[in-house]
């Protein structure tokens, strides 16, 4: 691995707070930590222990911020690891354009994992389970960025899978409180699928618009090793399975009809993401429009499984 810049081992080296914020793509993690909050308020409406709901605060503000950091640490670790494709495809980053050394990103990671594991643990003072999980989001982190992401469809998957995880993540932290940590509901299985195919399908296309700088790592995206077109067919089918679920979340009485409007709105956003792809594989606009829109058509269908156990803990009973 080469230095972005002469300075990059240079300890002496000024600290740039941009970078720091930067680095770790705080919109991402804002974003994925609401997976938290829905898995415990998921959690909460079916199986309802306690006063009320505020008597978890605790979990949802500790939940919350211990994904924040570990996702903040995966995305510093997958920079690092990423700097030379990141020279072609966004040279503006912190490492590539020097405004950060290698040794502060690692020490920034350091910082952050602990953290992570010190927030979890106070989601339920000696408990195992938050910790446990917390270790295995930073394992795969590190394995993801550093060698897992090469793979291609791997490395989507590990992706998905770790935003997507969060819910459980919030189920098992409600549940290890009340005594019961892996009694996950139903309708966690399917926000996990639906968020899961989502992130996958938008990975799947973000493969396809970052074709050349993926050449200098070698990573084996779909669109690489298959063509623009299969990938653009993988996105779709990925992003109907999600949509599919996300529909049986209502079909299945989960969610109050009263709530149609997040339905047509989170499933008109995706199907949207799985056609604009598929109208110009190769036409980086449409690619982009694609991958934006399963970003959007993520943050309402997180936003709707917030909703959905709210709505009904503070206006259906």
């Amino acid at each position: 691995m080469t230095d972005p810049a002469p300075s990059a081992t240079n300890p002496s080296q000024k600290i740039d707070p941009s970078a720091f914020l930067s680095i770790i793509r705080p919109q991402n993690c804002i974003i994925g930590g609401l997976t938290v909050i829905a898995g415990t308020a998921m959690a909460y409406k079916m199986a309802p222990i306690g006063p009320d709901i505020f008597a978890y605060l605790p979990q949802f503000i500790f939940g919350y911020f211990a994904y924040f950091v570990i996702a903040a640490g995966g995305n510093v670790v997958n920079d690092i690891f990423d700097i030379e494709v990141d020279r072609v495809n966004r040279p503006h980053r912190a490492l590539p354009s020097g405004r950060m050394t290698i040794r502060q990103a690692w020490y920034y990671v350091s910082f952050l994992s602990v953290l992570g594991v010190i927030l979890a643990w106070l989601n339920k003072p000696f408990g195992l389970y938050g910790p446990l999980i917390v270790l295995v989001f930073i394992v795969i982190g590190y394995a993801y960025a550093a060698k897992v992401k090469t793979f291609g469809l791997a490395g989507n998957f590990m992706v998905a899978f770790s935003f997507a995880f969060g819910v459980f993540y919030g189920a098992i932290v409600y549940g290890e409180v009340i005594g019961h940590p892996f009694n996950v509901p139903l309708p966690i299985w399917l926000f996990f699928v639906t968020a899961f195919m989502i992130l996958q399908a938008r990975e799947t296309i973000k493969g396809a618009e970052d074709v050349e700088g993926d050449d200098l790592r070698d990573v084996r995206t779909i669109a690489r090793v298959y063509g623009y077109e299969t990938a653009a067919v993988v996105a779709a089918l990925l992003n109907l399975i999600g949509v599919t679920c996300y529909v049986l979340v209502w079909v299945l009485n989960f969610a109050s009809w009263n709530l149609w409007p997040l339905l047509l709105l989170g499933a008109g956003i995706v199907l949207g993401a799985a056609v604009a792809p598929l109208t110009g594989p190769s036409d980086k606009k449409r690619l982009l429009i694609g991958s934006t829109l399963d970003k959007i058509g993520a943050l309402v269908g997180l936003l709707a499984f917030i909703v959905i156990p709210l709505y009904e803990v503070f206006f259906l009973i």
